[in-house]
């Protein structure tokens, strides 16, 4: 019975180690791209997203539910200038653009990305599993799978 009691306790152990949201994007693979390759990944797939946008567009970006960074929203922010943190967002009033749960697949990015917006009766909204790779130093989004749109 102790045994069983041991064994149960190192397995829980293991599955419930680790980190449980927020923090840095997961790091890349070893060999992969580096590190600091995910906040160029956020962009490709933000700058994807907005080009549908007029420049004076107000959105609210949000990375993994919570504010992007701030170096991201500089980066963004020359092409789209009105761009916000997601919590700064009037309550589901406006158009929030989003990308979350990042991934490292065989030296490609695949995070899921979308938008939502208010209309008359509810909101609406999209969004699809992005895979981004780096072509010639220059991340781009290589296709979408999984499109749901409400």
């Amino acid at each position: 019975m102790s045994r069983c009691l041991v064994l149960a306790a190192c397995l829980l152990g293991a599955g419930c180690s680790g980190p449980v949201g927020g923090g840095a994007p997961p790091a890349p693979p070893e060999g992969g791209p580096a590190a600091d390759d995910s906040l160029d990944v956020y962009e490709t797939v933000f700058r994807y997203r907005l080009k549908q946008y007029k420049a004076d567009v107000t959105a609210y970006l949000s990375v993994d539910g919570k504010d992007p960074p701030a170096e991201l929203l500089k980066r963004l922010r020359k092409d789209w200038p009105n761009l916000k943190p997601v919590s700064e967002e009037p309550k589901e009033k406006a158009l929030r653009v989003y990308a979350k749960n990042l991934k490292w697949e065989q030296g490609t990015a695949v995070l899921k990305a979308g938008y939502w917006f208010p209309t008359k009766f509810a909101g609406e909204g999209y969004f699809a599993d992005h895979h981004v790779v780096s072509n010639q130093g220059k991340w781009v989004v290589e296709k979408l799978t999984n499109e749901t749109s409400s």
